[in-house]
C-alpha cells in the first residue's frame, strides 16, 4: 500500500499497459464534505491560545461574556452563533478590520510588555493607538459607516393596530415588532410576536447537522438556506439566513405543533388570558399576553410548564441586610427566597427562616403551609432557614452559626418532619 490510513489504506494490482481489466462490480458511494467541528469551550480555549488572544485569566471570561451578551448559545456541549452573534461580527469586521485581526492581540500583548520592560512609553503607545482607534470610530459612526440592523417588512398584521409586522433581530433572537413603533409616542405600538425557531433540535453530529442544513428552504432573493420559526400552531414563518441585508421571507401555512410541548399556549393563573411560548435571554417561558399582567412560567427540561408560582408577599418590617431596603418573600424556581423589593436596583437575596413565614401564613400559598410546621429553632436554639435541595427537588430546614451549617438538618416526608 502506498500511503493512506484505515479504509483508504487499499492495495493495488500488479497491472502492466495494456492490460484488460474485467469489470467485477460497481459500487456507488455518496459523502459529504464534513465542515470543521464546532467549539466547545475546551476547544474554543486552545484556539485562543493558538491565536495569542487573551491569558488564562481571562479565558473564562472571555467565553461567558459572549453567552451573557447573546452571541452565541450552548447546545449539547457546543457552541452556536446566534443571529445577532453574525450580525455583530459582521459590522465589526467591516469597520474594525485591524482590530478583529488575529495578530492585534498579540502586537498589543508584545508593545505591553515592552512598556513594562521600559523600552516603550506608555503614553506614546496609548496616542499612537487612540488616534487611529478614533478615526476609524468616527467613520463606522457617520451615516456612510457601519450598517444598521434594519428590520424587514413583511405581511403579517399586528393583532393590535393591524399594522403591518417587522423581522427584528435583538440578543435574545428573532422576533416580530409592529412598525407603529417608530411612530411619535401618542401613536407608538409596542406589540411584539415571539418567533419559535422551527428546528430547535440541532442533531447530533456534524454530518447531521449538515443534512438538516439542505433541508432548509432556499431564499427567493439570494437563494441562501432560510431559518424557520413558528408564528403560531397554524403558521411558520421563513427567514433568509442574510437578514437583515436580504429581505427575503415566506409565510407557510398548515398545522405546527412547538417542540418540547403538546400545546401552543396556556391560560395564564392569574388573569385568565392566553400565555404563550416565547423564548428570552434564560430559554423558554409561558408569558402572558395580557399587556396588563407581567405573568411568566418557565419551560422545564421535561416539555411541562412549570408550576405556578405564588404572589409575592412585601414584608416592609423586614430591612435588608446589605442595601438600604425592605424584603419581599418570592417563589422561584428554587422555592420560597427573600429578596429586595427595589430589584433589579437592589439585588439583595437569602433564605426565609421558618419564624418570618409565620408572620405571612394567611397569605402564604397553601402548598407552602407544610412548612409552618416545621421546627423554628434547632436543639441548640438557633434560628431554623428554609433551604432547597435540588437533588431531592424539595424544601428542607437547617441552621447555621456565624454564616457556617450546623450538622442539624430536617426534612418533610409521609406528613411530618424528621432528621435528614
Amino acid at each position: 500500500p502506498v500511503g493512506g490510513k484505515g479504509d483508504d489504506a487499499a492495495e493495488l494490482p500488479d497491472v502492466q499497459v495494456g492490460d484488460q481489466l474485467i469489470l467485477v462490480a460497481i459500487d456507488p458511494q455518496q459523502k459529504f464534505t464534513s465542515p470543521p467541528a464546532r467549539y466547545n469551550e475546551a476547544s474554543l480555549v486552545r484556539e485562543l491560545e493558538k491565536q495569542g488572544i487573551g491569558r488564562p485569566s481571562t479565558y473564562a471570561a472571555i467565553i461567558s461574556t459572549i453567552q451573557d451578551r447573546g452571541y452565541v448559545e450552548m447546545e449539547g456541549r457546543r457552541l452556536f452563533a446566534t443571529k445577532m452573534g453574525e450580525i455583530v461580527t459582521d459590522r465589526l469586521v467591516e469597520n474594525f478590520s485591524d482590530l478583529l485581526n488575529y495578530d492585534f492581540t498579540a502586537s498589543m500583548e508584545d508593545s505591553l510588555d515592552d512598556v513594562a520592560e521600559g523600552r516603550k512609553d506608555w503614553l506614546g503607545l496609548l496616542d499612537e493607538f487612540y488616534g487611529q482607534f478614533k478615526e476609524t470610530l468616527d467613520r463606522a459612526a457617520s451615516p456612510e459607516g457601519m450598517r444598521p440592523n434594519t428590520p424587514t417588512d413583511t405581511e403579517i398584521a399586528c393583532p393590535t393596530c393591524q399594522r403591518p409586522m417587522m423581522i427584528r433581530t435583538a440578543t435574545t433572537g428573532v422576533f416580530l415588532g409592529c412598525s407603529g413603533y417608530q411612530l411619535p409616542p401618542k401613536e407608538r405600538c409596542k406589540t411584539t410576536i415571539n418567533l419559535t425557531p422551527g428546528d430547535e433540535a440541532i442533531p447530533e453530529g456534524e454530518e447531521a447537522e449538515t443534512l438538516a442544513l439542505m433541508e432548509k428552504r432556499r431564499c427567493p432573493i439570494c437563494q441562501t438556506a432560510m431559518n424557520p420559526y413558528l408564528i403560531d400552531e397554524t403558521r411558520k414563518l421563513h427567514v433568509c439566513g442574510n437578514n437583515p441585508d436580504c429581505s427575503g421571507h415566506v409565510i407557510e401555512s398548515g398545522q405546527f405543533k412547538i417542540k418540547g410541548y403538546e400545546g401552543p399556549s396556556l391560560e395564564c393563573d392569574k388573569c385568565s388570558h392566553e400565555m404563550q411560548l416565547k423564548t428570552g435571554r434564560f430559554g423558554k417561558f409561558f408569558g402572558c399576553t395580557n399587556a396588563d399582567c407581567k405573568n411568566t412560567r418557565k419551560l422545564l427540561k421535561n416539555g411541562q410548564a412549570a408550576p405556578p408560582k405564588m404572589d409575592p408577599i412585601p414584608m416592609p418590617w423586614l430591612k435588608c441586610l446589605k442595601v438600604d431596603d425592605t424584603y419581599v418573600l418570592r417563589d422561584g424556581a428554587s422555592g420560597l427566597f427573600l429578596a429586595a423589593s427595589g430589584f433589579p436596583k437592589n439585588r439583595e437575596t437569602r433564605a426565609p427562616l421558618v419564624s418570618e413565614l409565620l408572620t405571612v401564613k394567611d397569605q402564604l400559598d397553601p402548598k407552602y403551609h407544610f412548612l409552618l410546621l416545621a421546627p423554628v429553632t434547632d436543639p441548640e436554639g438557633h434560628p431554623a432557614q428554609v433551604r432547597f435541595s435540588r437533588k431531592a427537588n424539595a424544601q428542607y430546614v437547617m441552621s447555621e452559626v456565624d454564616g457556617k451549617a450546623t450538622k442539624w438538618k430536617v426534612a418533610y416526608d409521609n406528613g411530618r418532619w424528621s432528621d435528614g
